[in-house]
């Protein structure tokens, strides 16, 4: 079965620059978990892009683009022949397809009972991918939006003041969090901080364990361990200058003196209550006139950035979306995700 209750997947994610590569390497380095981060990405590059998927050329075209999108960025080798034989004489479904392409390539090479694989902003997923496996066991982590902002500010290449639509990004996750809190109390959902985890490292996974029903292993906090994607020692992606080793609290209140005031002033604006909800402490800027024409003439340099907080004016809704197209990345895209689609918890 591909969704066996002991050994059902692990999904993660978040916004960008959340932590969520920091969350996958130590459960990468579980005994019984192989956690992948930045190659498959199935859920937001061939979920429901290959329809209808029991058709087997929709399926094999999937396999392959799969293959040769991994092999052209990465230079990993997939076995199309071994992945498509796992699917021979089964129905085929996303669920299948998916959970072959981890097995044959990830739990193959390491041995292990169970996959996991870590992608950024596809939070919306989570229903997608809790009703494929109805067992499996998701991830969803958030940090401090204010944080998000400045070492997003200081990691993209996208262009000019395109940085400030990470805030809708953190008030979509956000409020799309405690809808999913209320909807799967009795799934394997769990919902964690930056900032817990780094503060209390412990007390964090050992109730990631206890929901996901697994044993606690001391090793996922032996950072020299940890892996990248070539199985390399794994360095912490900080965009601040401090030596850290992966697990630190050093950069969790650095956008206090790193961010501009107006910056600040509009991050508390947009976020609000969720702030207070998630247990951030709002920052004592007061959204004066001079802070106000700033933020209008900073957002208006943007064309993306402008048509996210019209529309979060027009519906008051946060999206998901990278700053580019995710399957064309020399076209910028003002197109976010549906946000009704896949996303409810019925």
């Amino acid at each position: 079965m591909i969704d066996n209750h002991k050994t059902a997947p692990i999904f993660i994610t978040g916004t960008w620059r959340c932590g969520s590569t920091l969350i996958s390497r130590m459960l990468n380095n579980h005994v019984d978990l192989d956690v992948s981060y930045d190659t498959n990405h199935f859920m937001r590059f061939s979920f429901n892009r290959y329809n209808p998927i029991n058709n087997i050329k929709n399926a094999t075209m999937l396999v392959r683009d799969t293959r040769d999108r991994i092999m052209k960025r990465y230079g990993f080798k997939l076995d199309l022949d071994h992945i498509l034989n796992d699917l021979g004489g089964r129905v085929i479904t996303y669920a299948l397809i998916y959970d072959a392409i981890m097995r044959n390539y990830y739990l193959l090479r390491s041995h292990k009972k169970i996959w996991g694989e870590k992608t950024n902003l596809a939070w919306t997923k989570i229903p997608s991918f809790l009703e494929m496996f109805p067992h499996g066991r998701v991830i969803h982590i958030i940090r401090d939006p204010r944080a998000v902002l400045l070492s997003w500010k200081k990691f993209t290449h996208a262009p000019g003041n395109d940085y400030l639509d990470s805030i809708l990004n953190c008030y979509d996750s956000m409020q799309k969090a405690q809808e999913y809190i209320k909807c799967y109390p009795d799934k394997r959902y769990v919902l964690i901080r930056y900032e817990d985890l780094v503060t209390e490292p412990v007390k964090t996974l050992k109730n990631i364990c206890n929901k996901f029903e697994i044993d606690y292993c001391k090793d996922m906090l032996n950072v020299s361990m940890y892996k990248d994607l070539y199985g390399k020692p794994w360095q912490a992606n900080t965009v601040h200058t401090d030596n850290i080793n992966g697990i630190s609290t050093s950069v969790i209140d650095k956008w206090e003196n790193g961010l501009e005031k107006w910056e600040i002033c509009l991050t508390n604006t947009i976020m609000n209550d969720l702030l207070i909800k998630f247990n951030y402490k709002y920052s004592e800027i007061i959204n004066d006139d001079g802070y106000i024409d700033r933020v209008i003439k900073e957002i208006q340099k943007s064309e993306l950035t402008s048509d996210g907080f019209i529309r979060f004016l027009l519906t008051n809704k946060g999206h998901e979306r990278y700053p580019s197209d995710p399957l064309n990345e020399d076209r910028l895209s003002t197109n976010k995700v549906d946000n009704n689609k896949n996303t409810s918890c019925n």
